[in-house]
């Protein structure tokens, strides 16, 4: 009989791939967070069930928490957290999904509980002084302000959201979107800087 009659077999490889997923991944991130609980120490919380394949840099004296059930597993860029002073927080709640964010705190950024992230960049400060002279001088002040996402937040890629920025719960913010200003609840925000395009129900 030929390949291509024979009959199907139950499930297939697709079947068995379905099946042998979960506990490959769970392995995988198992390893992965056994290495990162030595590298980074007491500077990184991870919540239970967190999910990972390698693809996670954190960097700088602050606190990084994850909250429970937190997915991380990338697929083409990592997930790059940078807090900047000892007293800066990077704060990622329950259920949350990150796919290449890139989260850089001097004071406070946090994201709610089932919000989905993907290539997002997050910043709470605008890292040097407006003032042409003092630019370069790394002891100059410059504004700073947390970034809070409500939950259940969908962060769509290659967007910025800014320093002093709130989302509201529910809300989406579209593909390459520039965020400036705070984003009301139940709305979908787009373009450069972002607007309210749509109401959710």
């Amino acid at each position: 009989m030929s390949k291509q009659q024979r009959p199907a077999q139950p499930g297939g490889a697709r079947g068995w791939r379905a099946l042998v997923k979960p506990y490959a991944v769970g392995a995988i991130s198992r390893f992965w967070l056994s290495w990162y609980r030595l590298k980074y120490g007491k500077r990184v919380y991870f919540g239970a069930n967190f999910i990972t394949n390698g693809k996670l840099v954190v960097k700088g004296p602050g606190k990084v928490i994850f909250g429970d059930d937190v997915n991380a597993w990338c697929n083409a860029e990592k997930n790059v957290l940078i807090t900047y002073r000892p007293e800066a927080r990077i704060i990622i709640g329950d259920e949350v999904r990150l796919n290449g964010a890139g989260i850089m705190a001097h004071t406070t950024i946090e994201i709610g509980a089932r919000s989905n992230v993907g290539s997002v960049i997050m910043l709470d400060s605008d890292f040097h002084p407006l003032d042409p002279r003092l630019r370069r001088d790394p002891s100059a002040p410059f504004a700073s302000a947390p970034v809070i996402v409500g939950r259940n937040v969908w962060v769509g890629g290659q967007t910025a959201l800014l320093k002093g920025v709130t989302v509201g719960e529910n809300s989406v913010i579209g593909f390459r979107a520039v965020v400036t200003n705070s984003v009301p609840a139940n709305t979908v925000v787009a373009g450069n800087p972002a607007r309210v395009v749509k109401r959710l129900d």
